[in-house]
């Protein structure tokens, strides 16, 4: 089966730019105090581009379609906590080195005063969803392609 590039490039760039700009934006400014940057968002639809086309070139979503973009969601949304958050500890901890080169430390966030640990899944969940919502998105603008 040959591969439709431009339609993967352009799926993941429709997964990215919805899912960034449409659901993490939206998600932060309803409930996210203090609002995150834009250097944050440019990282995260880089991210989540590459992550996309990655996912769309791999895996065929013939069968369980639905659970292997959930599974993918979650993959990609513990890869942008592990880069933003736990990088991040693990500079201060071992080199002493505060290092949050984008954006707002988690623990300066808050989603509806829910405290860290209730802020860091209310955004692992959002950050799952804005995959899903943007692979959903990208296929049903790409249906005819």
């Amino acid at each position: 089966m040959k591969k439709n590039y431009l339609k993967i490039v352009l799926g993941a760039g429709i997964i990215s730019l919805v899912g960034v700009w449409v659901i993490d934006y939206l998600a932060h400014w309803l409930f996210s105090n203090p609002m995150e940057t834009m250097p944050y968002f440019m990282v995260k639809l880089a991210l989540y581009f590459v992550f996309s086309i990655l996912f769309l070139l791999i895996i065929k979503t013939d069968k369980n379609e639905l659970l292997k973009v959930v599974v993918a969601g979650i993959i990609v949304a513990l890869l942008f906590g592990f880069y933003y958050n736990i990088i991040s500890i693990i500079m201060d901890k071992l080199f002493d080195i505060y290092f949050y080169p984008f954006g707002i430390a988690l623990n300066s966030l808050s989603f509806l005063r829910m405290g860290l640990l209730g802020t860091g899944l209310a955004f692992g969940t959002v950050h799952t969803l804005v995959f899903i919502g943007g692979y959903y998105s990208s296929k049903f603008v790409l249906k005819n392609l």
